[in-house]
């Protein structure tokens, strides 16, 4: 059957979970700490991990993205007696298959891993090659992401794609269109974005000759031009409100009927929606259709920002250096390691794309040079890199003598106005907790107890830069 390992410090735990996974038939392997844990998800065949959080030697939410990359990719499941809806997201958006409170029940230890046990093995028996082109970087919230695109890519099921800006959607949905069985058929990529808000209705659903004002031929809509492909909304979150519910109309019948057109024409297309906003959040404010909304989450594939993935950004950074070397008739040049290093300490708001402009820019300005060095680098990305090098260094420095109290202060000094003095205790712990850890978002959240928003908030107040999670 299957193997499964069970990292808990706790032995009635341990024990418990053993037996439910050897009477379903699996074999079960125990840790009881995270260092061990990770050693024999790193050595062994291991299908599903049962993951406690509160681990002597850390937390084990900081293990999942680790342990999914172990050689056999194995399912993960958190089990936490301290659970929190941060912590569940936080587990989720990491990969991990289910999230559930101590004490487990035999039902609710049984049902997730039997779900996970029969997902993999549905994996391992599919035959299908799904082939994306382009689309790079091995985390495993990417990964899941691939696997979630390669299983929609054979139905017709409306596939809605989400991420910040620049992470990779059109990519994503090309590599859906590509393996779908409508691949040789057309792919129509629509901006809601640059609609032309006068004539957004002829655009989508055509116009007959004479409908408007110098309309002196009939127009095909974009709708008509996908029949039989794949049409890709991209930035649907902007598409009108006043077209939406039409637009609406033609995913229920599939028939389209043009501007000033007295009969509906036949219009069938599979749809791929983008957006890098909230739609949810929109619905509930009447800015967008929540029907429609409804409708394009057929399949939903959230894409995970660049930032917190190093080995990702440098194996695209490779990728698109030699990518723009090629297109621009360069000799390749390799990333420097003092290039690498700037790489992985700025944040990448703009994600994947802004790291595929920068590589050809920097390409572009090292012509005379043998690799890539941070010189080549936009200066607010050097900026960045050097204030985390003395961020770094200031952490490793000796600690400084002991501040002396307002009581230790000579009676004819003055005193600091309270909110001067509250403002550089405060500057001092976030330099401290982003040098401790690197500027790691989640691990700053986790120790400081502050929430995302506050801890975003202090940051900026005080200039201190941090990788955003």
């Amino acid at each position: 059957m299957g193997n499964v390992l069970i990292i808990d410090d706790d032995q009635t735990i341990r024990d418990a979970l053993a037996r439910v996974v050897d009477r379903l038939g699996h074999t079960p392997t125990l840790a009881s700490t995270l260092a061990e844990g990770l050693l024999r998800a790193g050595k062994d065949d291991v299908d599903v991990v049962f993951l406690d959080v509160r681990m002597p030697d850390g937390n084990g939410l900081d293990a999942i993205a680790d342990i999914r990359r172990s050689p056999s990719h194995p399912e993960v499941i958190v089990i936490t007696g301290w659970g929190d809806p941060d912590g569940a997201e936080r587990a989720m958006r990491q990969g991990a298959w289910e999230y559930i409170e101590k004490p487990p029940t035999v039902k609710t230890m049984t049902a997730p891993l039997v779900s996970a046990m029969e997902h993999r093995r549905g994996r391992a028996s599919s035959t299908t090659v799904f082939r994306f082109p382009g689309i790079l970087g091995g985390n495993p919230a990417r990964t899941a992401c691939l696997e979630q695109a390669a299983r929609a890519a054979g139905s017709d099921v409306n596939v809605l794609l989400t991420g910040a800006t620049g992470s990779g959607k059109e990519l994503f949905a090309r590599a859906i269109h590509d393996n779908s069985p409508r691949h040789a058929a057309p792919f129509v990529v629509v901006d809601c974005a640059a609609l032309p808000a006068t004539i957004v209705e002829s655009v989508l659903f055509g116009s007959e000759k004479g409908v408007y004002t110098g309309a002196d031929r009939r127009r095909e809509g974009v709708l008509l031009r996908a029949h039989g492909g794949t049409l890709f909304l991209d930035e649907v979150g902007e598409m009108p409100l006043s077209v939406q519910k039409a637009f609406l109309r033609v995913l229920q019948e599939r028939r389209v009927r043009p501007v000033g057109a007295l009969e509906e024409v036949p219009c069938r297309f599979r749809l791929v929606a983008a957006t890098n906003q909230d739609l949810e959040s929109l619905a509930r404010q009447g800015l967008f259709r929540e029907d429609l909304l409804f409708r394009l989450q057929g399949v939903g594939i959230e894409l995970p920002p660049l930032a917190g993935h190093p080995d990702d950004i440098l194996e695209l950074a490779a990728h698109f250096a030699a990518e723009a070397a090629k297109r621009q008739e360069l000799t390749p040049k390799p990333l420097s390691d003092d290039f690498s290093r700037a790489l992985l300490a700025y944040p990448w708001p703009g994600n994947i794309r802004e790291l595929k402009n920068t590589l050809e820019g920097c390409l572009a300005l090292a012509q005379a040079d043998d690799a890539l060095l941070p010189i080549h680098l936009p200066l607010h990305i050097r900026v960045l890199a050097a204030r985390n090098r003395v961020i770094g260094r200031a952490a490793d420095a000796p600690p400084p003598p002991a501040e002396p109290t307002l009581t230790d202060l000579p009676a004819a000094t003055a005193l600091p106005t309270f909110r001067d003095y509250r403002d550089g205790r405060e500057a001092r712990y976030l330099r401290e907790l982003a040098a401790r850890h690197g500027g790691d978002i989640g691990r700053m959240l986790d120790v400081s107890g502050l929430s995302r928003s506050r801890l975003y908030a202090l940051l900026k107040k005080y200039g201190i830069p941090a990788a955003r999670a």
